[in-house]
């Protein structure tokens, strides 16, 4: 390439003062640079590029214009011998020289080095970093790094790995694309050898691979038995028993499950690798145990075992309500909706009723036990009892006589008898305590109060108990049975018969001991009605009927 610059340079014109006559004369002297020729070269080779200027009076001046760096720039001289840079990928990089006269003509030119990417192939290596202690065991970790692998170029790097198992048998490996692979030493029955392959490719997409042998030693047992984690559960709860981290060397293998100790259970299948069970109702923590036999395709056995630790549920000393069933605004829904969670009938007593083991019979969760008027157990189908005892709560709980004639010619516990609010405390009456006229609701020569049929049925050492009392709230509520609602009343009458007729007093209201904070009369006690489980703060000079209760 060549740049032109044009300098005119006048000739003195001769008159009289120059000496004399004479003629014009101008010329035009031309000042031009030549950079030289585009060159082709390979990265980090040498060479010369060389400019040409005219007249040849001046200076060169080299730059950088464009393209990969390059050390040195500005250089002065004609000729420069360089070293071109280490690119990663083809690059042209432009030069230009400036030509500069003694008498200030600049001109400049430029030159293009086509500089051809020369890279060289990664070089992949493996090494074992995994166990210190070698040759490895059965479930040792081993590690293969390929952290040694280099790019030769001054400038280049590894970008990526790939590790492929070319043969050997199936191992789990954390990953394969890390510069180290990690996997367990596996369950072999001979010495197995296991070649792997490396890949590795480098910033500039050069790529090579190696090829590495390991050889891991057969194992001891060849079938290992893993009957799982002891567990900790709840009674009622399923629980699973799982063998499936078994190992064997071949491709199948059976499960057998037996119980070694504790309460039987029964499993839903003892033949299965996985099985299950619904733990036992127990009283108090227990524990059981399960071994599993795992057999290889080859009649070769190991055993293992499990221990599950049974805890009670913490289900108190209440009864539940008698609801088995789940329900939104308007209908029986499943149980376990999102939109409706947590109801009685999930996780309540009664949600375990199929599960537990009763003392006696009863509805869902409801245990009662019938007794005799000496307090004597009799049989679940007898007809013949005198009182309830509660095997949930441990009361014991009044049964009421049948009703025989009118009031207030009736037995002593008829069921018809009603009475006012009235209650003593070692000899000192409750406030707003009103006792009813005698012989008026009750066949009493006393008074027709609370505490009046209290100390009838204590003075006859009824049930063998002499400790009867008017039940608290939360003891009655406890006997309704909410499951029975459009019944005549809340209760199993297979164990409380004889309820009084309702037209009697309009109601089925049963009085508890307890006072309602009504402000400062204190004149209504809570009532609890059971046709319909509604409670209510209920005067005291009003009369309701009485179910009594004793502790055991």
């Amino acid at each position: 390439m060549k740049a032109l610059a044009y300098i005119p340079l006048v000739s003195c014109v001769l008159l009289s003062a120059c000496g004399g006559g004479g003629s014009d004369s101008s010329a035009d002297i031309q000042t031009t640079v030549n950079a030289g020729s585009d060159l082709n070269i390979i990265e980090k080779t040498d060479f010369t590029i060389t400019a040409t200027g005219s007249p040849d009076d001046g200076t060169y001046t080299w730059q950088r214009v464009s393209g990969p760096s390059i050390d040195g720039f500005p250089l002065d001289g004609a000729e420069q011998t360089l070293t071109a840079p280490d690119v990663k990928a083809d690059s042209e990089l432009i030069l230009s020289v400036s030509y500069q006269t003694d008498n200030g003509s600049l001109v400049s030119d430029e030159v293009s080095i086509f500089i051809t990417s020369n890279n060289q192939i990664p070089i992949a290596v493996v090494t074992q970093t995994a166990p210190e202690t070698l040759p490895s065991e059965y479930n040792d970790v081993v590690t293969l790094s390929a952290e040694e692998s280099y790019d030769p170029d001054e400038n280049g790097q590894i970008d990526s790995y790939v590790w492929e198992l070319l043969s050997g048998s199936t191992l789990e490996v954390d990953s394969f694309t890390n510069s180290t692979i990690s996997f367990n030493h596996p369950l072999l029955d001979e010495n197995t050898n296991f070649i792997w392959q490396l890949t590795v490719t480098d910033d500039e997409g050069g790529v090579s691979s190696i090829e590495y042998d390991l050889t891991l030693n057969e194992t001891d047992e060849v079938v290992i038995a893993q009957a799982g984690e002891d567990q900790q559960v709840d009674e009622f709860d399923e629980v699973t028993l799982d063998a499936t981290d078994s190992e064997v060397t071949t491709d199948t293998y059976s499960c057998e499950w037996e119980q070694l100790t504790g309460v039987a259970e029964t499993l839903a299948n003892s033949e299965q690798c996985t099985t299950s069970f619904i733990a036992s109702d127990v009283d108090t923590n227990t524990e059981i145990s399960f071994q599993v036999t795992v057999t290889d395709s080859e009649g070769r056995t190991d055993t293992d075992d499990v221990t599950i630790d049974i805890t009670p549920k913490s289900l108190g000393l209440i009864n539940d309500t008698g609801i088995d069933q789940c329900y939104n605004n308007t209908q029986r829904i499943n149980c376990d909706s999102a939109d409706f969670p947590e109801q009685d009938a999930e996780l309540g007593r009664d949600s375990f009723a199929n599960n537990l083991d009763k003392i006696g019979q009863g509805d869902l969760a409801f245990d009662y036990t019938k007794l005799n008027e000496f307090a004597d157990e009799v049989s679940d189908e007898s007809d013949d009892f005198s009182c309830i005892r509660d095997n949930v709560t441990g009361l014991v709980w009044e049964v009421k006589e049948v009703v025989m004639s009118t009031l207030p010619d009736t037995q002593t516990r008829a069921a018809n008898n009603h009475y006012t609010w009235f209650i003593t405390t070692d000899g000192t009456t409750a406030v707003g305590s009103t006792a009813g006229e005698a012989n008026s609701t009750c066949p009493s020569d006393t008074h027709c109060g609370l505490q009046a049929y209290v100390d009838e049925v204590n003075d006859l050492d009824f049930c063998g108990g002499t400790n009867w009392r008017v039940p608290t709230y939360n003891e009655l509520l406890g006997l309704l049975d909410y499951g029975k609602q459009g019944q005549d009343v809340l209760l199993n009458e297979s164990f409380f018969p004889n309820t009084p007729d309702y037209d009697t007093l309009g109601h089925l209201r049963y009085w508890t001991s307890q006072t309602a904070a009504d402000g400062t009369s204190l004149s209504q006690a809570y009532i609890i009605d059971m046709s319909n489980g509604n409670d209510l703060a209920y005067p005291k000079e009003q009369t309701a009927y009485v179910r009594l209760v004793r502790s055991r």
